[in-house]
């Protein structure tokens, strides 16, 4: 029984362990972004450059990571909630390295418009980038707090930013046709708000591993939702 404790013991460790990688990569993950948006509205190219070299950074997180989770499961064998919760954790990192990959593209397209005239509809790329920003925290929080309600929140609530990103394409193809001189910077901010439309995307995937996490349920591709109150988990 003792060397049961002990094994327990460790599990619990390890688990917390990758949940607090998990979470410092998404922390880094979001600097990144804000770096390469903030490069963007404010014409600052040293912050592009930070959310680029910053990149490597999330990437080491990623690796250890996996590296993490496969120790964990060769050592130990978790099964049921504990099994979830590595493949969730490296599931999520994966999500969490792409939209970092994200940030550097955006904050590359900053620095070409950056080189260019001012473009006065860059300002209406704000309103998207917060509710990609605010999307990607809630997801985190769900994530790493065990959040449920707040998973299932994100997950059913997608639209806002994909009709934000919709009406700044169409806003933007009137732009073009009225202003063909700064076509390509047109199509770079489009660009751009479709980048914080995908990080929407690996948000919702996020906020997915974490309701597989709580609820053993698997909802991608139309899975269907599990119900909050009365809710067994583990």
């Amino acid at each position: 029984m003792p060397e049961q404790r002990h094994i327990l013991s460790a599990v619990e460790d390890s688990l917390g362990r990758l949940n607090s990688l998990v979470f410092q990569m998404a922390s880094m993950a979001e600097k990144n972004l804000s770096h390469a948006i903030r490069g963007l509205l404010e014409r600052n190219d040293d912050l592009c450059n930070e959310a680029i070299a910053d990149d490597d950074e999330v990437d080491a997180f990623e690796k250890k990571i996996d590296q993490e989770g496969h120790a964990l499961i060769l050592r130990y064998s978790p099964m049921a909630r504990d099994l979830r919760h590595v493949i969730s954790s490296m599931k999520a990192s994966t999500a969490l390295e792409r939209i970092s990959d994200h940030a550097v593209s955006i904050a590359r397209r900053a620095r070409i418009l950056n080189a260019h005239p001012p473009v006065i509809e860059t300002a209406l790329v704000q309103p998207i980038y917060d509710l990609a920003a605010s999307q990607l925290k809630l997801a985190v929080d769900a994530f790493h707090f065990g959040d449920l309600s707040l998973g299932l929140r994100i997950v059913q609530n997608d639209d806002p930013l994909d009709i934000a990103h919709y009406q700044f394409i169409d806003r933007l193809t009137e732009a073009i046709i009225k202003n063909g001189a700064q076509a390509a910077d047109y199509v770079a901010l489009i660009f751009i708000t479709r980048l914080l439309e995908r990080i929407g995307d690996q948000a919702v995937n996020i906020a997915e591993d974490a309701i597989y996490l709580l609820t053993a349920q698997d909802i991608r591709h139309g899975g269907e939702l599990p119900e909050v109150a009365g809710l067994k988990v583990g």
